[in-house]
């Protein structure tokens, strides 16, 4: 027969465990990891063809990181995993998000150590960091890539939704872990004790 305390162990760590999971795998399939909020473009006329320069290079595969990155800047991105998506107006002035996938390509290209990617040498740290796509590395990748291109004034950059859903799901799983371990470690200890017994 089994203990109460076990089985009650096993039920929480199960629930926790599933938890988790549906944390992680949403945050995982959403782009809100990492948002920029940028102020409200002027109305010179330099600048409206500037952004849409900004919105039609975003489409691009073959976009190098520092274009695509100008672009989350000045027109409200936002940056996931294997996302990365802008806002654009739409002539009803409603604001439309347009999400680009990162290729397996992109994802493993070298990243550079300056804004200037044909004379720079490669940053081992951010190509390595980046590549890895956990939690860590992704706010370590977004720190290092906030030292080599700097935010234009004005624009603001937080952690979304998705990454704290994903920072959650952990401790989730270190608790149905220990959970799990506890309940074995002290249900076997108390299965020897009463075999013991028995023979005995």
């Amino acid at each position: 027969m089994v203990d109460n305390r076990y089985a009650t162990a096993l039920v929480i760590g199960t629930v926790l465990s599933l938890l988790a999971s549906v944390y992680l795998s949403v945050a995982v399939g959403t782009q809100h990891w990492y948002q920029y909020r940028s102020p409200p473009p002027s109305n010179d006329a330099n600048n409206g063809s500037d952004l849409r320069e900004l919105k039609d290079d975003f489409r691009s595969e073959d976009l190098q990181e520092i274009r695509y990155s100008q672009a989350l800047f000045r027109l409200n991105g936002s940056l996931g995993l294997w996302w990365r998506c802008i806002l654009v107006p739409q002539p009803d002035s409603r604001m439309v998000s347009e999400c680009e996938a990162f290729t397996l390509a992109q994802q493993f290209e070298v990243k550079s150590r300056q804004q200037n990617y044909s004379r720079s040498e490669e940053d081992f740290l951010r190509t390595g960091l980046c590549s890895l796509a956990t939690v860590c590395c992704f706010l370590a990748g977004v720190d290092l890539l906030h030292q080599v291109i700097e935010l234009p004034e004005g624009v603001v950059s937080s952690l979304g939704w998705s990454l704290y859903l994903a920072l959650v799901s952990a401790p989730l799983q270190m608790m149905a872990a220990a959970l799990f371990i506890w309940a074995a470690r002290n249900h076997r200890k108390n299965y020897t004790r009463m075999t013991a017994y028995r023979v005995a």
